[in-house]
């Protein structure tokens, strides 16, 4: 008997012991894990304050530099004709931004197009390298490619196209004052079509915000005016 009491106080002692070292250990890992985040975010703070990003035009020796946005799985990316096409016709809506050692940090290209009430800026793609997310960038360009919409082209709306998947994109253009136009189905073609939504912002020149009221039903692409 006493031998029997003598292995259950012992075995009391393992799983008492075993629970304080297992709390201590999930306390030190969410401790260390805190830490980490914060560190994080302190490290892109003091990137983000130490980089004196300069806003330029797309320059044609951009497109052998450009790889570290382009080379990555959520960025749409297209031919070189189709840079270059932009750089003729709008070069003041390609418009990238450049680290002080000269690496390419993001670009946005955009166009203008549309007739009367519909004369819009277009906004064809934005994007950041991974390096240099979660800085502001997205912001920073988009706000340059809006006042070209109104400063040059006085546009009445911007808009966009995102997959209707991509949830993180939505989210993150809604910060930015657009708001879901219209749906159109199947805009990205592939072995698997996507729907696309079609997200606006209205400009100053469009004072009652018609541009922006929502569409009631979808619309296929060969319905786009554009």
């Amino acid at each position: 008997r006493a031998y029997k009491q003598s292995c259950g106080l012992s075995l009391s002692y393992m799983q008492v012991h075993m629970q304080v070292h297992m709390h201590v250990h999930t306390r030190a890992y969410k401790q260390s894990r805190h830490y980490h985040q914060q560190e994080d975010t302190r490290r892109k703070q003091t990137l983000h304050s130490s980089i004196m990003t300069t806003l330029r035009q797309f320059a044609m020796e951009d497109l052998l530099k450009f790889n570290n946005i382009n080379l990555d799985v959520l960025t749409e990316t297209y031919n070189m004709g189709f840079y270059m096409s932009y750089m003729a016709q709008w070069p003041e809506s390609f418009m990238v931004a450049e680290a002080p050692n000269g690496a390419l940090m993001g670009y946005v290209l955009g166009k203008a197009e549309g007739d009367d009430k519909l004369w819009h800026g277009h906004v064809s793609a934005v994007t950041v390298a991974p390096t240099y997310r979660r800085l502001g960038l997205a912001k920073t360009l988009m706000d340059s490619f809006e006042s070209v919409c109104v400063d040059t082209y006085n546009a009445y709306f911007v808009d966009l196209f995102v997959r209707a998947s991509n949830g993180l994109a939505q989210n993150m253009y809604e910060k930015f004052g657009y708001s879901t136009y219209r749906r159109v189905l199947g805009y990205y073609a592939g072995e698997c079509p996507e729907d696309a939504l079609d997200m606006r912002k209205a400009l100053p020149r469009d004072r009652d915000k018609e541009s922006v009221i929502p569409l009631d039903h979808p619309v296929y692409p060969g319905d786009l005016e554009w």
